[in-house]
C-alpha cells in the first residue's frame, strides 16, 4: 500500500487491510484509490467523539474486486463518504456502519457505472444503536446494455434509539437492453419516535428530454451521456482537490458517452 500527501491519501494494491482512527475533535480527509491491480480492500474506520471526517473511495481496479467497509461512529462524530466506480470490472461491496453513540451522523453517496455483462453488487447497512443519530444513504447507478446492478440498502433503528433519522434514496438510470437491476430498500425500525424514509427510481431517460437534446445537435449517445452526468456529479463534488475533481469529471463524461464514445 502506497501512502501519499501527509497520511491522507492511499493507493491500494492487490489485497490490503486498512485501519483508520479519527481522534477526538480531529478533522481528516482521505482519498483511497483502488489501483488497477487491486483485488480486495478491507477498510475499518473508527471515528471518535466530536471528530469530522471525509472519505472518497475511487475504484480503478481492472479485474474483479471486493470492497469491505466497516465504520464505527462515537458520540457527535460526523463522517461523509463518497464511492465512485466507473470501471468495466465486477465489484462486490459490503458496507456496514454502526452509529454507536448519541449525536453520530453519517452520509454515504455512491455512483456506479454498470457496463456490458459486468456485475456490481452492494449490501449496505447503517445501524442506529443510540438515540439522536442520523444516517443518510444516497446511491446512484447508470446501466448500459446487459449491465447488472444489485443494491440492498438497510436503515436499521434499534429499540431505544429515539429521535434517530434514517433516510435513503436510490436512483438507477437504465439505458439500452438486457440489463438487470435489483434494488431492495429496507427500513427496520424498532422505535416509535424516529424519522425514516426511502425513495427509489428505476427507469429509462425521458423521451422528451432526449428529443430536445437531439434537436440541439447532440447525437443519441451524447444526449444519453449528458443525462447520465447528473447521476455522478453529486459524488464527484465530494472531492476537495479541484484538479482531481476536474479529472474525474472528464473521465466520467468520456465513459458515459458525452464525447460521442465510451
Amino acid at each position: 500500500m502506497e501512502q501519499k500527501n501527509m497520511l491522507n491519501r492511499f493507493d491500494v494494491h492487490n489485497s490490503e487491510t486498512l485501519n483508520i482512527q479519527i481522534d477526538r475533535h480531529d478533522q481528516k480527509s482521505y482519498l483511497i484509490e483502488l489501483s488497477k491491480d487491486c483485488t480486495k480492500l478491507d477498510l475499518r474506520v473508527e471515528c471518535l467523539e466530536n471528530s469530522f471526517s471525509k472519505f472518497f473511495i475511487l475504484n480503478h481496479a481492472e479485474n474483479a474486486c471486493e470492497l469491505n467497509i466497516n465504520m464505527v461512529l462515537k458520540q457527535d462524530a460526523n463522517c461523509q463518504m463518497g464511492v465512485l466506480d466507473l470501471e468495466k470490472s465486477p465489484l462486490k461491496w459490503n458496507h456496514y456502519v454502526d452509529l454507536q453513540e448519541p449525536g453520530a451522523e453519517y452520509e454515504i453517496l455512491s455512483g456506479q457505472l454498470c457496463q456490458e455483462h459486468i456485475e456490481k453488487v452492494c449490501d449496505m447497512e447503517v445501524r442506529h444503536n443510540a438515540p439522536h443519530t442520523n444516517g443518510q444513504m444516497k446511491n446512484f447507478a447508470v446501466l448500459f446494455d446487459h449491465g447488472q446492478y444489485q443494491m440492498v440498502a438497510n436503515g436499521n433503528i434499534k429499540k431505544g434509539c429515539f429521535d434517530a433519522q434514517s433516510h435513503q434514496a436510490t436512483r438507477v438510470l437504465t439505458l439500452g437492453q438486457g440489463h438487470k437491476t435489483k434494488v431492495i430498500p429496507l427500513l427496520l425500525i424498532d422505535e416509535n419516535d424516529v424519522k425514516a424514509s426511502h425513495a427509489l427510481t428505476i427507469g429509462q431517460p425521458d423521451a422528451d428530454q432526449l428529443y430536445y437534446l437531439q434537436s440541439r445537435g447532440l447525437s443519441t449517445k451524447q444526449a444519453v451521456g449528458l443525462l447520465s452526468v447528473g447521476y455522478f456529479l453529486p459524488v464527484i463534488d465530494l472531492v476537495e482537490d479541484e484538479e482531481l475533481k476536474n479529472s474525474l469529471r472528464q473521465e466520467m463524461e468520456s465513459k458515459v458517452g458525452l464525447y460521442g464514445h465510451q
